[in-house]
């Protein structure tokens, strides 16, 4: 018999204790329903939709960028050249692309110009 109450007692104490916290179908004690969410699904599809959208509109306009730049380089930039072994400044000079300034004119500075193109200054 006291078996017989104690195996009652604890029937009656699993029952009183509630349901299982696994089961989804339970009340949720924060006040919303723990049952599968359609609207939050839904909410995530359209967000990682959206992200995917803005991923493949960033990579088409780097892309366009890129195109762009390179047409830009090959229709106005010259590759820089070097000097020909033949084309060299003479002794003295160095190469530059600057002319001498008025100011150094005064103090004797001469540029040249070689049929290249290559400029010489004494510096």
């Amino acid at each position: 018999m006291k078996r017989f109450h104690i195996l009652l007692l604890a029937v009656v104490g699993i029952c009183l204790s509630g349901c299982p916290k696994d089961d989804p179908y339970t009340p949720s004690p924060y006040g919303y329903d723990r049952g599968y969410d359609y609207e939050r699904d839904e909410y995530y599809r359209k967000r990682d939709y959206e992200r995917k959208q803005d991923i493949k509109e960033e990579r088409e306009r780097l892309e366009r960028e890129r195109k762009k730049l390179e047409r830009e380089r090959q229709e106005y930039g010259k590759p820089i050249s070097t000097p020909s072994p033949k084309e060299r400044c003479p002794s003295g000079f160095s190469p530059s692309e600057r002319k001498c300034s008025s100011k150094e004119r005064k103090n004797g500075c001469k540029d040249m110009r070689l049929p290249g193109g290559l400029g010489c200054v004494p510096r």
